[in-house]
């Protein structure tokens, strides 16, 4: 039987950060790493880039095997854990291996919404982009014309790589009366539409899809409105965390689907942690539970999880909610609250609109809540900012938020530039 002090199950952005931290605290810690795929961490975010031709294979590649190896941290490839024994603290994998753990990290991930139920979404031609091998099976299936479901992150950036790799066709289907509207409002939406209709992209909101055509490939997709020809669908509607290892090990599972753990990313078992998509944790600007599945708080939430592993103490806050992506010539950002969450009541609407962007500011009674902008990514991090530090104020801690006491005639830029002379005047 295999030992390891730290098991680590994921060799994602969560995963392997959390096995670097471990050794990093503790080089005498043995620290093994598995994973169902066949490579060592890539970088999921970089995969349309991979798809739009922009960058090579290799570039996707975050650290390759002999970077573990280097490390003194040994990474099982194609290695696929089937089984937690948590009274034995052992897990076995789908070739029979086993491996007794001190300290296990679950770093699963999370899996793509396929509606499996619906006909013809068996048929060749259903694409999602999850790993490097979707993104291959794409690429090496012969179309030119596609229909992307969903306008998330996932659908507006799967669109955009599918149109640089050369289809002639892309729709983009969202059943929604507009695009994103759990992070956009209206306005902006019809913004973006605008901008994805300039790079060929056509957009129908308010269509919902019923199934799809074909008899021994996709032919097409049929909407509640109309059927529309393709060659290939590629399914963007959202994300789930992987938590089937978690369940059959009796862990405690949240009420959003992913696992419960604590600020140090410790389970309801104190063997084991969790971190990544797969776990449940605290949204920043609400202080409730949330699911963020987002590169960044997988860094943080893995490495908090592997200095705890080796005995630190290591302390994560939760992450917020971020509507961000910059590819192919197709900028866009969103946090915070809409318009339409306040329907249509207790805030104050400022927006910006020039040729080629879009600029909106939502604030209650002088706090800015939230932000949206569409074709720039100009002071993002100053209103990401503000908005953290006008959201919760916890006990004990500074007030650092700021208000805007009259609005009334102000642009957006006038309130960016006051923000400004804020932080100026806090960081002397």
């Amino acid at each position: 039987m295999m030992k390891a002090d730290v098991l680590i199950i994921g060799c994602g952005p969560a995963g392997s950060c959390a096995a670097f931290a471990a050794k990093k605290a503790n080089p005498d810690l043995c620290v093994v790493v598995t994973t169902k795929e066949a490579h060592s961490e890539y970088s999921a975010p970089a995969l349309p880039d991979y798809l739009s031709g922009e960058i090579d294979r290799e570039m996707l590649f975050v650290r390759k095997a002999n970077e573990y190896k280097k490390a003194g941290i040994q990474l099982l490839s194609g290695e696929d854990i089937v089984k937690i024994d948590r009274e034995k603290k052992i897990a076995v994998s789908a070739s029979g291996r086993e491996i007794s753990y001190g300290k296990l990290v679950l770093a699963m991930g999370s899996f793509p919404i396929q509606l499996r139920k619906m006909p013809g979404t068996n048929l060749p031609g259903n694409f999602v982009t999850k790993t490097i091998d979707d993104i291959e099976a794409i690429l090496g299936y012969k179309g030119k014309s596609a229909v992307v479901v969903g306008s998330g992150a996932i659908g507006l950036e799967g669109s955009m790589a599918l149109k640089a790799r050369g289809y002639d066709k892309v729709t983009m289907v969202e059943a929604l009366d507009w695009l994103s509207p759990k992070s956009l409002d209206k306005a902006c939406s019809d913004k973006l539409t605008q901008s994805l209709n300039s790079f060929g992209v056509e957009v129908l909101a308010g269509e919902s899809v019923q199934g799809v055509e074909g008899t021994d490939k996709v032919t097409g997709v049929v909407t509640s409105k109309r059927t529309i020809p393709c060659d290939i669908i590629l399914w963007g509607i959202g994300m789930r965390p992987e938590v089937t290892l978690a369940k059959d090990a009796g862990l405690e599972i949240g009420e959003l689907g992913g696992i419960v753990v604590d600020e140090r990313m410790q389970t309801s078992d104190p063997d084991i942690y969790a971190c990544g998509d797969c776990v449940q944790s605290v949204d920043r600007l609400t202080g409730q539970p949330a699911m963020h599945l987002f590169w960044e708080p997988a860094q943080r939430g893995g490495e908090a999880a592997g200095l705890n592993c080796a005995g630190g103490e290591a302390i994560y806050d939760g992450s917020t909610a971020i509507f961000l992506t910059h590819k192919g010539g197709l900028a866009i950002a969103a946090f915070g609250r809409t318009e339409d969450s306040y329907k249509g009541e207790g805030c104050v609407v400022l927006e910006e609109n020039t040729r080629k962007s879009y600029r909106r500011l939502i604030f209650e009674k002088g706090k800015l809540t939230g932000a949206q902008m569409v074709n720039t990514m100009e002071d993002v991090d100053l209103l990401l900012d503000q908005i953290t530090k006008n959201s919760v104020v916890r006990p004990g801690a500074w007030d650092l938020s700021t208000v805007i006491e009259d609005l009334e005639g102000k642009s957006v830029r006038d309130c960016i530039n006051y923000f400004r002379k804020e932080r100026r005047a806090l960081l002397k």
